[in-house]
């Protein structure tokens, strides 16, 4: 990859020294000076990090174009002047919030506005490629860095659609001056949660007044229940719905057994958060994302460990994969790859971009080396264990039934046999109406 690129760059070079050498005086070699520009836009401000450099205008490339959310965007911009430095091609930063990410991307893109590449979620890959938003990635051999769950998220049809570099799953935080000791199993949990005195126990997102699929997922799998069917040769099969089912039925009721006897309450996100780090809840089932304001924030002693067991059967959540995407609208795909390849894959740059949000890593250099800690340990062994959240389109369609399905049964309005037939049907009907 990087030789294709050292390639292009000289036949540019050549070919300004030939013009150079046969222009008449009228012709004369004109320079330009790049220096920083900003770029204001809806979403943030665009800032250029380049080498002072002069060129021909024969010579210039056009700048590399990354768009990153404001955690990611300074680990990025960190690495642009060696990449400036070594190809004379300048980098420019925007920076776009997370969630306004693929829409940006989507309308921008084909007006020529959007970026080269694009930090985004796994889940975006099937309805991205689908309207030819991204290009796929040749990572050159180098699959063998990456965890198999990053790589597989990333693909498409059989291609790979973006490099990954997060991998991330819920796991149990628990007050340990309430709990001393970690629940390997549901009933060590319930029973850890009767020798409490506090009033909210298990704090899982998805009640009161949001739904929540994501959160409520490791209920539903834990006996076998699933959103659509997986091959690993052919990807998900959206026509082979799992919700239903009697495995799902049996997920559904560990959770609503939970509620009917006062061990989860009806709490939405902010609830459960601000419950536990109230040091009022001995639980919370939740992510590596709130790491920083357990640190930074709360006073309570904790730890985390993975979630328990229920019957012998594990609860496998959704595993959540982040990468960096190419846009099928850019110009500068090889200048793009090499940047992605030699200057974001490397040992440094991993490490930088999970200390900058330490979600966990795709990257195995990066995993080997936070493996001592048993923080990030427990995450990642809790993705191990996950599967990754279905990658297809329709899974746009699966969201609100199933949240708001498990919303009703967290407030008590219906059943988990209910509830499973509720999400099928639902999920069905949104798919068949495209």
């Amino acid at each position: 990859m990087r030789s294709r690129f050292i390639t292009l760059v000289g036949l540019v070079l050549v070919l300004a020294l030939v013009a150079a050498a046969c222009g008449s005086s009228d012709t004369g070699e004109e320079s330009t000076t790049t220096t920083e520009a900003t770029t204001t836009t809806t979403e943030a401000v665009t800032t250029t990090t380049a080498a002072p450099t002069t060129t021909t205008e024969a010579e210039a490339l056009p700048p590399l174009v990354v768009w990153a959310d404001e955690k990611r965007a300074p680990v990025v911009e960190a690495i642009a002047p060696a990449f400036t430095e070594a190809t004379g091609v300048e980098v420019q930063v925007t920076l776009v919030d997370f969630g306004d990410m693929k829409d940006e991307v989507t309308t921008k893109g084909p007006a020529g506005e959007g970026p080269d590449i694009f930090i985004g979620a796994h889940d975006w890959v099937g309805e991205l490629a689908d309207n030819g938003a991204v290009a796929p990635i040749d990572l050159g051999g180098r699959e063998s860095e990456f965890t198999e769950t990053g790589l597989d998220a990333l693909k498409w049809g059989g291609q790979q659609y973006g490099l990954p570099y997060v991998t991330e799953a819920v796991a149990l935080y628990y007050n340990t001056d309430l709990v001393p000791e970690a629940p390997a199993t549901m009933a060590e949990l319930t029973a850890a949660c009767d020798a409490t005195t506090v009033d909210n126990c298990l704090g899982v997102p998805g009640g009161n007044d949001a739904g929540d699929a994501y959160h409520h997922y490791p209920f539903l799998s834990v006996h076998g229940g699933y959103i659509f069917g997986f091959d690993p040769a052919t990807g998900f099969d959206v026509e082979d719905i799992g919700l239903g089912t009697d495995e799902a039925i049996a997920g559904i009721q560990v959770l609503e057994d939970l509620v009917t006897n006062g061990y989860v309450a009806s709490t939405n996100y902010d609830d459960a958060k601000n419950l536990f780090m109230g040091g009022t809840e001995a639980f919370w089932l939740t992510g590596p994302w709130e790491l920083g304001s357990l640190a930074d924030q709360s006073d309570v002693n904790w730890s985390v460990t993975t979630l328990p067991t229920v019957d012998g059967d594990t609860m496998r959540p959704f595993v959540g994969v982040q990468g960096f995407y190419l846009s099928a609208f850019s110009e500068n795909t090889a200048v793009a790859e090499e940047f992605l390849l030699n200057y974001v894959a490397t040992p440094d740059t991993m490490m930088a971009l999970f200390e900058a949000d330490p979600r966990g890593s795709a990257y195995l250099d990066t995993i080997d080396a936070i493996s001592d800690d048993p923080i990030n340990a427990t995450f990642a062994l809790s993705a191990s264990t996950g599967q990754f959240m279905p990658n297809v389109p329709e899974m746009g369609a699966v969201w609100g039934p199933v949240g708001d399905n498990f919303l009703a049964l967290r407030n008590g309005d219906i059943d988990s046999a209910t509830a499973a037939a509720n999400m099928a049907e639902q999920v069905a009907t949104v798919i068949a109406e495209g």
